[in-house]
C-alpha cells in the first residue's frame, strides 16, 4: 500500500467510518485513498475550524474518537481553535495533516507552516512521519492514545511524499499490551475512605465530564441511590445523572442551582469524580467547600491537588476505580440532609424571567423545548447566555445526550458540533441551540447541512448581540455597553437561500406550533426565536465571589 491507502486501512480496521474535513493539494493522495472507501463517508465542511468540531461532536455523542482531515498551511492553522477546544474538555480526536513533500520543508514552500510545532500546547500527542513503513504504527497509535487514560485529540502530520509512497514491508501487528495492574489501595486510604464515607452527614457527589467519557454513569448512580447523597454536575457533566432524578440539584458554580452551590458550601464530604475543579465551578477558592472532607478521583494527573488540595487522591480511570471503591461507600440515610437539599430546590428554584411584548424569554423557550424531546435526543449549544439557560431548563437523562464547548467557551463551535453529532446517532433528533452572536461565526456551515441533507433542527436566540458580554457590562462595567450590539441578517431568509426551510418565533402560539413540527419533519429547519434583549442569566456568582454569594436575579 501507499501511505495514504494505509491511513485509511488502519483506521477502519480500527472501527472508524466517517471523515470530517476539507481537501486540498498537499492531501490530494489522503483524499483518493479515501474514495476507495465508499462505506465511509468523508463529510467536507466549509471550514477546517468547522471540520474539527464535527469530528468533536461525532466523538461526544458516539464515544468512539473523531477523524479529522485538513491540509497544509491555513489548513492545519484553521485547525487550532477545534485543537484547543477539543483538548480542554478531554474529547478524542484524530486529525490529520497534510505537509508539503519532506524536500520543501523548511523552505518556505506554497502552503508550508509548522502545525506540528504550533498544536503542541493543545494536543495530546504530535507524530511527525517520514517514512511510509510508519504510517501503520503510528495511525495505530494515535487512535489508541486519543480515547486512553484522559481523552484528547492528537495530531499526525503526512508529508505528501509520504503519502505517496509505497510501504517496503507489510507492517507488523502490535505487540499484545501488558495486562495493566489491577488498581489497589493503600491501608491508609482505605481506612480514611471508610471513615469519611462512614461519618459523613452531610454528603455530595460532585461529577464531571470524566464519568461521562469514561461510560461510568451507572456507578454514579448507584452510589447515590445507596449511599443517600445529592448530586451536582459541571457543565461537562450534564447527563451524567439524570436531571429528573430526585438526588439531583442540577449544576453548580458561576451559573449554577442555588441548592448545588449551598449544597457544596454546607457540605461535610464530597465525592469529585472525574473533575478538574475548573474556577467557574469553585469560585473564590479560599471559600470553597470550607466544611468537606474532598476525595478527588481522577485520571489526568496533572489535575491532581492542582487547584485544591484534596484528603484523599485517587488516580486512575473511573472504569478501574469505582470498582474497588465501591465496598467503602455504604447503604445509608441522610434523612435531615436531604431534607434540607429539597427545601433550598423548593424555595429557591431557577425563575422563567418576563418577556416585553414582541420577545420570548430564552427560559420559556428552553423549558417548553425540554419537555419535547425524547431521552435518547442530542442538545448541542454554542456559547454564551443560550448555554448557561439550556443548562439549567434543559434536562438530560442519560449521558451523551448535552454537547457543548465548556472549558474553551467557543463561539461558533455548535453548527458544526451538531452536524457530527447528527451523523452519529443517525436515528435521534439533534437539536441546535444558538444564539445570534455564536451563530454567525460558523452559519457557512447551512452549506453543508444542506448539501448533506442532515436533519438539525437549528434554534437561533436573537437577542440582537452578545448578550453574555452585555450582561456583565450591564452589572460590573457601569452599563456601559460597547461592542456587543450586532445589526443581524434576515436568518430565516438565510436559511432559505442553503435551501433549509426556516420560522420566526415570537410568540408562545408560535412557539408551540413550531415544536410541534420538529417531529414531523426529517430535514433541516431553523427557527429564530426573538428573544429579551436586555435578559440575564440567573442565579449568577459574580467573578471573585463564593458559591454562597449568588445573585439569584433581578
Amino acid at each position: 500500500m501507499t501511505g495514504a491507502e494505509r491511513v485509511w486501512h488502519e483506521l477502519k480496521e480500527l472501527g472508524a467510518d466517517m471523515v470530517f474535513g476539507v481537501p486540498g493539494g498537499a492531501v490530494l493522495p489522503l483524499v483518493d485513498a479515501q474514495s476507495k472507501h465508499g462505506d465511509m463517508p468523508f463529510i467536507v465542511t466549509r471550514h477546517e475550524s468547522a471540520a474539527i468540531h464535527a469530528a468533536d461532536g461525532y466523538a461526544r455523542t458516539s464515544g468512539k474518537p473523531g477523524i479529522a482531515l485538513v491540509t497544509s498551511g491555513p489548513g492545519g492553522t484553521n485547525s487550532l481553535t477545534g485543537l484547543m477546544t477539543a483538548m480542554t474538555d478531554s474529547i478524542p480526536i484524530v486529525v490529520l495533516v497534510g505537509q508539503v513533500p519532506t524536500a520543501l520543508i523548511g523552505t518556505d514552500a506554497f502552503q508550508e507552516a509548522d502545525v506540528f510545532t504550533m498544536a503542541l500546547s493543545v494536543v495530546k500527542h504530535s507524530w511527525k512521519l517520514e517514512r511510509a513503513d510508519d504510517v501503520a504504527q503510528v495511525v495505530r497509535q494515535a487512535y489508541a492514545l486519543a480515547k486512553a487514560g484522559r481523552p484528547g485529540p492528537v495530531l499526525v502530520e503526512l508529508p505528501k511524499d509520504v503519502q505517496l509512497a509505497e510501504e517496503g514491508m507489510i507492517p507488523d501487528a502490535d505487540p499484545k499490551p501488558s495486562a495493566t495492574p489491577e488498581f489497589e489501595l493503600s491501608p491508609t486510604v482505605r481506612a480514611r475512605l471508610r471513615s469519611y464515607l462512614g461519618r459523613a452527614e452531610r454528603p455530595v457527589l460532585y461529577v464531571g465530564g470524566g464519568v461521562v467519557s469514561s461510560d461510568t454513569a451507572d456507578w454514579v448512580k448507584r452510589w447515590a441511590e445507596r449511599y443517600d447523597a445529592p448530586v451536582t454536575t459541571t457543565l461537562m457533566g450534564l447527563g451524567a445523572f439524570p436531571a429528573s432524578h430526585p438526588l439531583s440539584m442540577g449544576m453548580l458554580g458561576m451559573h449554577g442551582t442555588y441548592a448545588a452551590n449551598h449544597a457544596i458550601q454546607e457540605a461535610d464530604l464530597i465525592v469529585a469524580l472525574g473533575v478538574r475543579f475548573d474556577d467557574r465551578v469553585t469560585g473564590r477558592l479560599d471559600r470553597f467547600a470550607p466544611r468537606a472532607r474532598i476525595i478527588h478521583i481522577e485520571v489526568d494527573p496533572a489535575e491532581h491537588n492542582k487547584v485544591v488540595t484534596p484528603d484523599v487522591t485517587l488516580r486512575g480511570d473511573l472504569r478501574s476505580v469505582l470498582p474497588v471503591v465501591d465496598p467503602y461507600v455504604p447503604e445509608a440515610f441522610h434523612s435531615a440532609w436531604i431534607s434540607m437539599v429539597k427545601a433550598w430546590k423548593e424555595d429557591h428554584p431557577v425563575r422563567i424571567p418576563p418577556a416585553p411584548k414582541g420577545h420570548l424569554s430564552s427560559a420559556a423557550v428552553l423549558s417548553h423545548l425540554s419537555q419535547m424531546l425524547d431521552e435518547d435526543d442530542v442538545v448541542v449549544t454554542d456559547v454564551g447566555q443560550h448555554q448557561m439557560w439550556s443548562a439549567l431548563f434543559v434536562q438530560r437523562n442519560k449521558p451523551r445526550r448535552f454537547v457543548t464547548s465548556g472549558g474553551a467557551g467557543t463561539m461558533g463551535y455548535g453548527l458544526p458540533a451538531a452536524i457530527g453529532a447528527q451523523m452519529a446517532v443517525q436515528l435521534s433528533k439533534v437539536v441546535l441551540i444558538s444564539g445570534d452572536g455564536s451563530f454567525q461565526m460558523t452559519l457557512q456551515e447551512l452549506a453543508t447541512v444542506s448539501q448533506y441533507q442532515i436533519p438539525v433542527a437549528i434554534f437561533v436566540m436573537n437577542n440582537g448581540g452578545h448578550g453574555m458580554v452585555r450582561q456583565w457590562q450591564d452589572l460590573f462595567h457601569g452599563q456601559r455597553r460597547h461592542g456587543v450590539a450586532l445589526k443581524n441578517p434576515d436568518f430565516v431568509g438565510l436559511a432559505r437561500i442553503f435551501g433549509i426551510p426556516g420560522i420566526t418565533v415570537e410568540r408562545e402560539d408560535q412557539l408551540v406550533e413550531a415544536l410541534a413540527r420538529l417531529h414531523e419533519i426529517q430535514e433541516p429547519l431553523l427557527l429564530e426565536v426573538k428573544v429579551d434583549p436586555d435578559e440575564m442569566v440567573f442565579p449568577m456568582v459574580p467573578s471573585g465571589q463564593s458559591l454562597s454569594e449568588m445573585i439569584e436575579g433581578r
